[in-house]
């Protein structure tokens, strides 16, 4: 069974402002990170270019958060509050972003960012049935290395085609889709 690289899991959002700690987590949620090397590049008078590395850049792109069903509003809202709480705060300017909030890792891989896209819930469609919200984010430090972590999927549970479930894909189950 395939090791996912930095977690699987949901998204989380945490701001701890004054005596405020506010969290709003997607269990649903789906991020990316991006891990964009820092470099000193240069070019010697042979034409050869020289480079060092000096860390990453991380970004952080949440692919989809989704507000369908009856409760996930919440969500949102502890969101918005966590966003807002940043405008002119004497403390801290950023918000730690979890983009795979993995319970089966004791330490996910988080990081402080600043909110570098817009918040901007689009429709799902032209009819009252939910919304998703796609964020993108920088973290404010320089990462000296790309984290290591996995997740253990052995605990998952799949559907073969008979109905019945395993805690493993054996290659042989056909995927079923919503059409059966």
């Amino acid at each position: 069974m395939a090791q996912i690289l930095f977690g699987f899991g949901g998204v989380k959002f945490e701001s701890n402002i004054g005596d405020r700690i506010r969290t709003a987590t997607f269990a649903g949620g789906s991020g990316n990170i991006t891990y964009t090397p820092i470099q000193i590049i240069k070019e010697n008078m042979s034409y050869n270019i020289l480079s060092r590395l000096k860390g990453y850049r991380v970004t952080i792109d949440i692919t989809e958060l989704i507000n369908i069903d009856s409760d996930d509003y919440i969500q949102y809202q502890y969101l918005a509050q966590i966003l807002s709480d940043l405008v002119d705060s004497d403390a801290q300017q950023y918000v730690t972003v979890t983009p795979r909030d993995d319970t089966t890792l004791t330490n996910s891989i988080e990081y402080n960012c600043i909110l570098t896209g817009a918040f901007s819930p689009e429709d799902v469609h032209r009819v009252k049935t939910g919304q998703r919200l796609a964020l993108s984010f920088t973290c404010i430090n320089k990462h000296d290395t790309i984290p290591t972590v996995v997740s253990d999927t052995s605990n998952n549970t799949y559907v073969d085609d008979d109905g019945g479930t395993n805690d493993y894909w054996d290659g042989t189950d056909q995927y079923i889709d919503e059409l059966g």
